[in-house]
C-alpha cells in the first residue's frame, strides 16, 4: 500500500499544536517515524489509524482519501498502539476470536483459520490458551501483532513496540516485524534509535510537530559523511565540550570520557574521524541532544 500525507496539522483545544504541515510518503517496506517524546509522534500515527481527526490536511491510500473511503480503509489497517490493554482475564485463542468478530470476520471456520495463522506467525502456538495476565511483556507485544495481523491487512500502524522489553524480546520483535514487511506495508513509530537503524530503509523526524526529514536512512546517514569525530579528555573536560559542541554521546571507560561529536573539522585536541551512523544523523537533524 501507498500512504501519502499532505499538509497534516493538529492543534489541541487548548492550542498547543502537535503536528504543522507534515508532509510525506510511504510506498512498501518498514518505515520508521523518529522524534524525541513529545515530537508528535503518538498524535500522527492516532491520526494515521483514523483513532484521531486532523485540524488540517489529508492521508491518502493508493490515490483514495482515508476520510471519503474510511471503512476500506479500515479493513486494510492494522494497528498496535503504544498502550493496549488486551483483555487480560481471556485467553490468547479467546482474544483474537473476539477481535475477529469486531473486525468483521464472523465465519467461525475463517475466525479458526485467521487465528492459527496469526498464532503462527507470532510463535505463541503453545500459549494460546494461556491467560493473557500471565504473559510475559514480549508475549504481550506479539499477542498485539496477532491481532493486528487479522484480516491481512496491507498497512501496519506500530507504536513504541519494544519499549519495556529486555534484551532477547526487543531482538525477537525487531526480527518478526522484518518478516512480516514483506507482505504488509509497516509504520513504526519509535525513539529508540537502533530499532530503526536495524530494519528500516527510509525514515522520517519529527521535532516539535514538524516535520525535519523524510527519506532513506542512507542518505540521512550521508549527509554526516565526514563531520562525525571522536576524542578521549580528561575526567569533567566533557562538560566544557557539550556548551561548545553538538556532542552526540559520551561513553565511559576507567573514569576516562570519550566524547562523540558533529563538525566539519576536528575540534577537541586528540580528535579522530570515525563512521557515521544513524544516531549521529538523527542528533545532527535535531541539532544536538538537549542539555
Amino acid at each position: 500500500m501507498n500512504l501519502t500525507i499532505e499538509h497534516l496539522s493538529k492543534t489541541y483545544s487548548h492550542g498547543t499544536p502537535a503536528l504543522q504541515d507534515v508532509g510525506f510518503s510511504i510506498d512498501g517496506g518498514v518505515f520508521g517515524l523518529l522524534g524525541r517524546n513529545g515530537a508528535g509522534k503518538t498524535t500522527l500515527m492516532r491520526i494515521l489509524a483514523t483513532a484521531m481527526k486532523p485540524s488540517g490536511g489529508r492521508v491518502l491510500f493508493d490515490g483514495k482519501e482515508t476520510g471519503a473511503h474510511l471503512k476500506e480503509f479500515r479493513s486494510s489497517l492494522g494497528y498496535l498502539p503504544q498502550s493496549s490493554a488486551l483483555l487480560p482475564g481471556m485467553n490468547l485463542y479467546e482474544f483474537l476470536d473476539y477481535m475477529c468478530v469486531l473486525k468483521g470476520i464472523t465465519k467461525k471456520s475463517r475466525r479458526v483459520d485467521e487465528i492459527d495463522r496469526c498464532v503462527q506467525i507470532v510463535g505463541l502456538q503453545d500459549e494460546k490458551k494461556k491467560r493473557l495476565r500471565k504473559y510475559s511483556g514480549g508475549m504481550l507485544r506479539r499477542a498485539g501483532i496477532a491481532q493486528a495481523l487479522l484480516g491481512s491487512p496491507n498497512l501496519l500502524i506500530i507504536d513504541e513496540p519494544t519499549t519495556g522489553l529486555d534484551p532477547e524480546e526487543r531482538l525477537y520483535f525487531l526480527n518478526l516485524l522484518s518478516r512480516i514487511s514483506f507482505a504488509q506495508t509497516t509504520l513504526l513509530s519509535t525513539h529508540i534509535i537502533h530499532d530503526i537503524e536495524s530494519i528500516c530503509e527510509n525514515v522520517c523526524v519529527l521535532e516539535q510537530g514538524k516535520l525535519l526529514y523524510a527519506g532513506s536512512t542512507s542518505e540521512l546517514i550521508r549527509q554526516q559523511e565526514n563531520r562525525v569525530w571522536q576524542t578521549v579528555c580528561e575526567p569533567g573536560a566533557e562538560e566544557a565540550l557539550k556548551q561548545r559542541l553538538t556532542v552526540v554521546s559520551v561513553s565511559y571507560n576507567a573514569g576516562r570520557p570519550t566524547v562523540r561529536y558533529l563538525s566539519d573539522f576536528p575540534v577537541a585536541d586528540g580528535s579522530e574521524p570515525v563512521a557515521a551512523t544513524l544516531e549521529d544523523a538523527y542528533i545532527g537533524t535535531l541539532g544536538g541532544v538537549k542539555r
